[in-house]
């Protein structure tokens, strides 16, 4: 692995350490040679094999509740968009780029309700700026879990 991104061995686990304590990856020494690998649970993360039902019913135990129809289609936008943060930009806001996306669908009061119940909840996540406006989001990964 040192050799393929060109550096020395021993920077390596500096590198990944934060991964491995989250789990993701699995470090075996073998014959003094760290050997790293993916574990089931980045796979199943990388590989997107979560389906949206599952997805679907992990939100409704975290809300203790059935989702409506509006709630639904925004969460598959989002299952759909699972690698992508859906960004604001300079003049239009999150709700109005999911808004224009989902073709109109949705009225636009009902989706920023929406995503301020699943950001709360912890179904999206939300990067925010220290000033608390939020920049960009995209679905939680523990739901592709």
């Amino acid at each position: 692995m040192a050799e393929l991104i060109h550096t020395e061995s021993k920077q390596i686990y500096p590198r990944l350490r934060r991964y491995v304590l989250k789990g993701w990856i699995i470090a075996h020494k073998i014959n003094n040679v760290n050997i790293y690998s993916l574990s089931e649970d980045a796979r199943k993360i990388l590989s997107g094999k979560g389906t949206f039902e599952d997805v679907l019913k992990k939100a409704e135990a975290i809300l203790h509740r059935k989702l409506d129809e509006d709630e639904i289609e925004l969460l598959r936008f989002l299952y759909e968009n699972k690698n992508t943060y859906i960004e604001r930009s300079a003049n239009r806001t999150i709700a109005e780029n999911i808004y224009d996306k989902l073709n109109r669908k949705i009225p636009l009061g009902r989706i920023e309700e929406i995503l301020s119940d699943f950001t709360e909840s912890g179904i999206i996540f939300a990067f925010r700026l220290r000033n608390g406006m939020i920049l960009k989001v995209r679905i939680n990964k523990k739901l592709l879990e």
